[in-house]
């Protein structure tokens, strides 16, 4: 019987995020008790668990590397695993699959592969933002996937899923995207300063520390991996793109 699990996950925009949360909600009222490891506040992982479960956003089809190199520095074990991606569309990526390889890599098995859709948080620059109404909706649709999932996961005589196929094609595309956005923002991104209030979240926030924010003074390097947190997440969307306003994704307003 499981005790204790721990949800390792990376999450831009609070998608990702949200799932992790609503993971640890349904494990605990089954009285399993549920960490939350945001691998951008957790350089390591500091203790065993029961199980785990790794999640994700899918970004140009691919789990995203920041992830990928977190998971490959843990110690191999053949703990049961529940593997997840959040996503904007509602076709099957082939980045959770990556993701399920290199997990069973480390001698973890996965139990339950699934992805769940979420608000599109990438039109910045592609597509388009969903609606009021789709946002919500989304939202409200994780519930009752998450809990399937969970109980899915404690059903007994569950088959390991094996990764066998190949998905080069998908690393090559999310490697093309990553030259793209390593340095998007400093082309497209620019801050409004009387907005701006000088509290250094894009800055303590940015996962590759790409972005140095000194007096109002904003500056971007050249490796941003298109998490689009530093834009959605900005107390005062003060930071612009093409010079303009720009239409924030706030989960929290949908809570």
């Amino acid at each position: 019987m499981y005790k204790q699990g721990a949800v390792i996950y990376f999450s831009g925009t609070g998608n990702t995020e949200y799932v992790a949360k609503l993971f640890k909600e349904n494990f605990e009222l089954r009285n399993i008790s549920i960490d939350l490891i945001d691998i951008q506040k957790h350089n390591k992982l500091d203790r065993e668990y029961d199980f785990y479960i790794f999640g994700g956003p899918i970004h140009a089809d691919m789990i995203p590397d920041i992830l990928i190199d977190w998971i490959k520095n843990i110690k191999d074990t053949n703990k049961k695993c529940i593997i997840y991606s959040t996503l904007a569309d509602k076709e099957d990526k082939q980045g959770r699959k990556y993701l399920g390889k290199v997990v069973s890599k480390k001698g973890f098995e996965v139990l339950v592969d699934e992805a769940i859709s979420m608000p599109n948080n990438y039109y910045v620059a592609f597509f388009k933002r969903d609606s009021e109404e789709e946002i919500k909706q989304s939202i409200v649709n994780a519930k009752p996937k998450v809990e399937a999932i969970v109980n899915k996961f404690l059903e007994e005589n569950l088959k390991i899923i094996n990764y066998s196929k190949k998905v080069f094609s998908s690393k090559i595309v999310y490697d093309m995207f990553l030259l793209y956005t390593k340095k998007f923002p400093k082309k497209k991104f620019s801050l409004d300063k009387d907005k701006c209030i000088d509290c250094n979240i894009c800055e303590k926030n940015c996962p590759t520390n790409n972005i140095s924010m000194n007096n109002k003074q904003l500056t971007f390097k050249n490796q941003c991996i298109g998490c689009l947190k530093c834009i959605h997440r900005c107390p005062t969307n003060a930071i612009l793109y093409k010079k303009q306003n720009f239409k924030q994704y706030n989960i929290n307003k949908y809570m």
